[in-house]
C-alpha cells in the first residue's frame, strides 16, 4: 500500500521555529516530525511514500536525500503554489493511482492509532474513505449518523454548519482513501472536508473512532512541549 505525508504547510502556529525551517523538520525527542510520520507508516505496511513540499522545500528534500528510512520516498513539489488539504492529494494522483487504497497522514500528528486496524475496517466495508476521528474538544466537528457515516460538519464558534447534524467527532488528520476518489477531485487548492461532504451525499465516508488511544496535534509550541513529555 502507498502512503502520503502532508508536509507542505507553512507551520505558522509554530513560529518562530518555522521562520527558518519547515514544520516537518521540527524535532520531538531527537526525531523530526517527518521521521516519526515515516516510521508510523512503515509499521502499517506502507511500502512506498510520497511527501508534498512547499515551505522550505529544499530543506525537506535535502533531509530525505541524506537519511535512509528503508523505503522509497518521492517528492510532490508544490513550490509554485501550496494546494491545501485536498489539492495536495489530487496533485499526487500520478503516484497514488492504482487498485489499492492509500493512506494520507498529516506530518504534525503524533499518535498510537492502529493503522492496520483502520485498514481492516476499510477492507470490510464499502466505504470510499475512512476518516480517523476522536472525541475531543475543538471548534470544528464532523457529524456522523448512527452507522458512523459522514453526514455533516459544524463550526461551533462561528455557528456555520454544512449537511446534517449528528454524532460529533474531531478529525485526526489521518485518512484512508479509495483511488476512485482521485478522479472526482477538482484541480487546484481545495479543502478535503468539503470534498468529503459532497461525496457523502451519494457514497459512504466512514469514521474510524480511536478515542481510546493517544493523539497529539503538535502544530503549536504548547503542544510540542506536551509531546516531548509524552510516551508517543
Amino acid at each position: 500500500m502507498k502512503g502520503m505525508i502532508l508536509a507542505a504547510g507553512l507551520g505558522t502556529r509554530l513560529q518562530p521555529m518555522t521562520n527558518i525551517m519547515p514544520k516537518a523538520l521540527v524535532e520531538v525527542n531527537g526525531q523530526t516530525l517527518l521521521e516519526l510520520a515515516i516510521k508510523k507508516l512503515l509499521k502499517a505496511d506502507i511500502d512506498e511514500i510520497i511527501v508534498n513540499v512547499h515551505h522550505f522545500a529544499d530543506q525537506v528534500e535535502h533531509y530525505l536525500n541524506n537519511n535512509n528510512f528503508g523505503v522509497k520516498i518521492h517528492i510532490s513539489d508544490e513550490r509554485k503554489s501550496i494546494l491545501g488539504s485536498g489539492g495536495g492529494i489530487k496533485y499526487a494522483q500520478s503516484f497514488l493511482d492504482g487498485d489499492e487504497p492509500f493512506l494520507v497522514y498529516n506530518v504534525d500528528v503524533i499518535s498510537n492509532i492502529d493503522l492496520l486496524d483502520m485498514q481492516y475496517l476499510y477492507q470490510n466495508s464499502s466505504a470510499l474513505a475512512i476518516l480517523a476521528v476522536r472525541k475531543r474538544e475543538t471548534e470544528r466537528y464532523l457529524c456522523f449518523d448512527d452507522a458512523h457515516h459522514l453526514q455533516g460538519w459544524k463550526n461551533i464558534k462561528s455557528g456555520e454548519q454544512k449537511g446534517e447534524d449528528g454524532h460529533e467527532y474531531a478529525f485526526s488528520g489521518i485518512q484512508l482513501l479509495h483511488p476512485e476518489l482521485l478522479n472526482r477531485m477538482p484541480e487546484g487548492n481545495f479543502n478535503i472536508i468539503d470534498f468529503y461532504l459532497e461525496v457523502a451525499k451519494t457514497g459512504t465516508i466512514l469514521a474510524y473512532d480511536h478515542s481510546d488511544g493517544e493523539w497529539l496535534d503538535v502544530g503549536t509550541p504548547e503542544r510540542l512541549k506536551k509531546a516531548v513529555n509524552s510516551k508517543l
